[in-house]
């Protein structure tokens, strides 16, 4: 609808006709522009201290690599030494797969970031000048790529709680079975009675199948692979999509120059 501001009546009065609809409207949508706008400013930000802080992040996660794998010369080596003091829990696993678990996670936070950022700095669609537009595509196709990858890793990983488990289910332990006979004497009405209670208990011993032990390492292995391999894939990833994101930044946040306008101005 378009309003009418004047319309003359048949008299010396003049009526005023207003459209608050369109009004409304004009005014929501400016609502919308601000606050996407400001989201885009508050995204820039936060990709400008990630890009700044990725080198101390890289190390980071060298350092944590060296700290769960570098003494590990080979995964053969390291099953020769769980013996059966690893055998109820083997920390070592334990501490690489909940710190690998971590590092994915600090990762792929810092891949949503820079994923927001260039969503956002999308322009609206118009022929001519897209190349910029290219680079913000292929960018979002590393990082999903990436994401994906990372992510099925960060889904493996818990398994391997399950996958232990269901191994010691299987060690066959001996149990020790322990019978304590009470025997209380009471006196109702001048009559004794005697009440015996008899008290079980049972205690897993150390677990007896060589075969069935060496399972439950051979649990423990292939998870200090996947975890070594994970870690390692969260590495390259990260350092991918930095140097990617480094290189091309003018493009990403200026697919159409710096005199292509804002991405969010008023629709009216």
């Amino acid at each position: 609808h378009h309003s009418t501001p004047f319309l003359p009546s048949s008299g010396s009065k003049t009526v005023i006709i207003i459209n608050y609809d369109e009004d409304k409207e004009r005014s929501k949508s400016i609502n919308i522009m601000s606050t996407l706008k400001n989201q885009q400013k508050q995204s820039k930000k936060a990709v400008k201290a990630l890009l700044e802080e990725s080198l101390a992040k890289l190390e980071k996660l060298e350092v944590t690599y060296k700290e769960y794998f570098g003494s590990i010369s080979s995964l053969s080596e390291a099953s020769k030494a769980f013996d059966s003091s690893y055998l109820n829990q083997n920390p070592l696993v334990l501490k690489a797969v909940g710190g690998t678990q971590d590092a994915i996670a600090s990762v792929l936070a810092d891949l949503y970031t820079l994923e927001t950022f260039i969503h956002l700095h999308v322009p609206k669609m118009e022929d001519g000048n897209n190349f910029g537009v290219t680079v913000q595509l292929a960018a979002l196709k590393v990082l999903s790529d990436t994401q994906e990858a990372l992510q099925k890793n960060m889904d493996e990983l818990p398994k391997y709680y399950a996958a232990r488990a269901d191994a010691l289910d299987k060690l066959n332990r001996k149990t020790e079975t322990k019978t304590t006979v009470v025997k209380v004497e009471t006196e109702d009405g001048g009559t004794k009675k005697t009440t015996t209670t008899e008290e079980t208990k049972s205690s897993e011993g150390l677990a007896v199948d060589f075969h069935r032990t060496q399972a439950v390492f051979a649990v423990d292995v292939t998870y200090l692979t996947l975890a070594q391999k994970a870690l390692r894939a969260t590495q390259a990833g990260y350092l991918a999509a930095i140097d990617f994101c480094s290189k091309n930044k003018e493009k990403l946040e200026s697919p159409k120059g710096t005199g292509g306008g804002s991405n969010y101005s008023s629709m009216y």
